[in-house]
């Protein structure tokens, strides 16, 4: 049902979002949600189930190209090549549609007015005969460890649309079209779960010169301008401000912007604890302080699977 070559052909969403705003670039990471620091070779089975070759094929190429600081994050070892492997990627997908005629009210016109064509005097509700197509897709997914036949990673993926269309409304999409990007979306999902990925982001500054005075307001604003061709020049002027003014919020919040830009993530955390003491409210700081939660993990993750392999 479903062509390999179309459910990878996509690329990935990409995670780094253009600059639309006074922004700064932002390093991340995202850890594996799995527990694969000591796996290295991994092979992709054949999912059981009509399209279970093709997704399989799409997830080993998914998994290929999953890099990480710079690399390849696994070995993607082909199943029937007998090498060895320390892990095994397998799992079923099965998808179904189902048609079923429904009946929808219309309201149609009797009666126009003489004067006025398009003018409907009198109006009547008649049945038209319409389908409602329900395409579903159920996929579970499972890493085996090789050396001890344990499971380390399940999960069960399920998708469901429901669409009804008459002979004045046609599907939003066809069935192959929805197949093909639930495939597509669930073998992003399973990459995500078993391999971890940086990236880089810009998040918007704030331009608030709020409790600031006049002088360093003028100042203020420039750093924010000057984000768009110098974002380490723009830091710089703001940690001036900083050491001869109290930091507002904003100064704060954008203080651990420059710092998380740079990689100093204890220091971001402590800029953007300051601007909560300010009184910020803002939102972008909790969404700051989760981004680098998941960074550490990503790196504590990256450093422990350096060190089971001897590298550290």
């Amino acid at each position: 049902m479903i062509d390999a070559r179309l459910l990878f052909g996509t690329s990935l969403l990409a995670l780094a979002v253009p600059a639309a705003a006074e922004t700064l670039p932002i390093n991340a990471a995202d850890p594996a949600a799995a527990d694969v620091i000591d796996l290295i070779r991994i092979s992709v089975e054949r999912f059981e189930g009509e399209d279970g070759a093709a997704f399989a094929q799409a997830l080993e190429a998914e998994l290929a190209d999953a890099n990480f600081r710079g690399g390849p994050f696994y070995h993607v070892v082909a199943p029937e090549s007998g090498a060895p492997t320390d892990a095994l990627v397998t799992g079923t997908i099965r998808s179904s549609v189902e048609d079923v005629p429904v009946i929808e009210k219309r309201q149609r016109c009797t009666e126009y007015d003489p004067a006025d064509k398009k003018k409907c005097l009198q109006e009547i509700d008649v049945d038209i005969r319409c389908r409602r197509r329900t395409a579903t897709v159920a996929t579970t997914v499972r890493l085996v460890v090789i050396n001890d036949g344990s499971i380390r990673y399940t999960r069960p993926l399920n998708a469901r649309d429901q669409v009804t269309y008459c002979p004045d409304r046609s599907a939003p999409q066809s069935v192959e079209d929805y197949f093909t990007a639930t495939f597509r979306n669930q073998v992003r999902a399973i990459r995500s779960d078993l391999a971890p990925r940086d990236y880089t982001l810009d998040v918007r500054v704030d331009e608030s010169t709020k409790g600031l005075t006049k002088p360093v307001q003028a100042a203020f604003k420039a750093a924010v301008r000057q984000t768009k061709t110098d974002p380490f020049g723009a830091c710089s002027a703001w940690n001036l401000m900083s050491r001869d003014t109290e930091p507002t919020p904003a100064l704060a919040f954008n203080m651990g912007l420059c710092a998380e830009m740079e990689g100093e993530l204890d220091a971001a955390v402590a800029w953007y604890a300051n601007a909560q003491r300010q009184g910020s409210r803002s939102g972008a700081i909790p969404q700051a302080l989760a981004r680098i939660d998941r960074h550490r993990r990503a790196l504590g993750a990256w450093v422990a699977r350096k060190v089971s392999l001897g590298r550290e």
